[in-house]
């Protein structure tokens, strides 16, 4: 009876490879007839069934919980909350409110620190307090008038 020796578990490579590694080692693999490149096309489709596997499981845990559940709309970058009643399985989803329309002097207001904003960061830190105490005593205006003549813009 042969007697196997026992491998330290600081002799074995559990450190992470970098995708181009993955393809040497692979390449060798195929190479040194471990694996076929047809396991290997193998593996990649069922790739898919996984996916969809793992997708319908999720689909049943969420359906199992009957809670508010978090929905990711992709493209939109932001989670839409969907909540799911206990029967039936579809979303029920909470309905915006409406914006009200700015006012002609809201948006005026708006604009004029958009621009006090993007001059005041031009200045020097050191210089700011100054250009804050003339837009608190004389106005944004004024404040955006000094900016401007000290940015030569």
């Amino acid at each position: 009876m042969a007697v196997r020796k026992k491998r330290s578990r600081s002799s074995r490579s559990d450190a992470q490879m970098t995708p181009g590694q993955a393809s040497y080692v692979l390449e060798r693999i195929i190479k040194d007839k471990r694996v076929s490149r047809g396991d290997v096309s193998r593996y990649l489709s069922e790739m898919q069934s996984e996916i969809g596997d793992l997708e319908r499981r999720l689909q049943s845990l969420r359906d199992a919980a009957g809670e508010a559940v978090a929905v990711v709309r992709r493209g939109l970058g932001r989670a839409a909350v969907a909540v799911r009643g206990a029967v039936g399985g579809t979303p029920a989803r909470k309905s915006r409110k409406r914006r009200s329309k700015i006012t002609a002097e809201q948006r005026a207001s708006r604009v004029l620190q958009g621009r006090y904003l993007g001059l005041i960061r031009q200045i020097p830190a050191s210089r700011r307090a100054g250009i804050k105490k003339i837009a608190k005593e004389k106005g944004r205006e004024a404040a955006i008038k000094e900016m401007s003549s000290r940015l030569g813009k």
